[in-house]
Order: structure tokens, then sequence, then C-alpha cells
């Protein structure tokens, strides 16, 4: 958020803006005014989670894979049963 303001025919300020050595010929400047700077751009900004929120997460996922692994093994078990019979 800010202003630029064009400054032409200001030799002073364009040679002090200029690198040394640098070949081409400036023709104007453009000076910005920063009125409000926003360093907390949400793109570059990890998300943020609270602890307790994390462990009930896992806690979950837990009880789901360990879900899964009695199903898996009551399924091994009544097809084992049946390929007895």
């Amino acid at each position: 958020w800010g202003t630029a303001r064009i400054v032409e025919d200001d030799a002073e300020l364009t040679a002090r803006l200029m690198p040394p050595d640098y070949k081409a010929r400036p023709e104007q400047v453009i000076l910005f005014t920063v009125s409000a700077w926003d360093a907390n751009c949400p793109q570059h900004i990890p998300q943020r989670f609270e602890a307790a929120d994390v462990a009930a997460a896992l806690a979950e996922r837990d009880r789901r894979i360990q879900n899964l692994e009695q199903e898996i093994a009551r399924l091994k078990g009544v097809s084992g049963a049946g390929a007895k019979e």
C-alpha cells in the first residue's frame, strides 16, 4: 500500500540512484512512498495447529488403524475357516 510518483528531469536524483558502471541511460525515476507493509503474506505462512488438536487427530487415526487391523484379522479368520471346509 502506498503511492508512486514519476520524477523526470532530476539529474542529481537519477545519478544518485544509478549503479556505477551501469551502461543504460535512465529516462525517469519512480519514487515509492510506502504507507503500510504486510510482511504476513498468507501464502508463505505455515499453518499452525494446536498440540491438543494434533494429539486428538493422531489418536483418532490410531483408533482407526487398530479397528482396520482387527477387521483384517477377522476377515482372514473367516476366509481361512471357509477354506478348510
